[in-house]
């Protein structure tokens, strides 16, 4: 591990995030997975991070291969008592993602111009998106939209994804690094 993953994963927690290092080639992008957001998520099209308004998964892989390094940003959640599991999924990546930003900040500060954080979901900083993005510095992608397949790339860490279980909710973020 070298001296900027170890500055990230330090600040990561003390953020309360796990951070795990990653080789490029410990990121799995599949075509299959951007299938998910066209054909079974209710969002689809309504968000600039999102498909069809976020680049094709074969240019994500050409660039995904200009990178050498990325952590994986995890935030552990316990919803079991949550009432409302998407409005509180929604505001806990929010604040999630606030968190893996400091960190593709603090990746900038330190030289790796060109760090980039793949979010936790859809952005959400506004509640409904207009032709132009009103916030564009906080304008990511997530994962999934270009093809990222989480679960295989989590297992690469020994983490995994548990579908369909509010007890233990997982927030997962890609920062890619350089």
């Amino acid at each position: 591990m070298n001296t900027i993953q170890n500055l990230l994963i330090k600040k990561a927690f003390e953020l309360g995030l796990s951070a795990y290092p990653l080789e490029i080639t410990d990121i799995f992008v599949e075509n299959r997975i951007r299938l998910k957001c066209i054909y079974g998520c209710r969002d689809y099209g309504q968000s600039l991070s999102c498909p069809p308004h976020v680049m094709d998964v074969d240019i994500f892989r050409k660039i995904l291969n200009e990178y050498r390094q990325a952590l994986l940003l995890i935030e552990n959640y316990d919803l079991s008592n949550e009432q409302n599991i998407l409005k509180a999924w929604s505001y806990l990546r929010k604040e999630s993602f606030h968190k893996m930003l400091e960190l593709e900040y603090l990746a900038f500060r330190e030289g790796f111009t060109y760090a980039q954080l793949l979010r936790p979901g859809a952005c959400n900083e506004c509640d409904t998106c207009a032709e132009k993005c009103r916030k564009p510095e906080f304008l990511r992608f997530s994962p999934e939209a270009v093809g990222i397949n989480l679960a295989k790339t989590m297992a690469s860490v020994g983490e995994e994804i548990i579908f369909c279980d509010s007890s233990s909710v997982k927030i997962i973020g890609i920062l890619l690094i350089e």
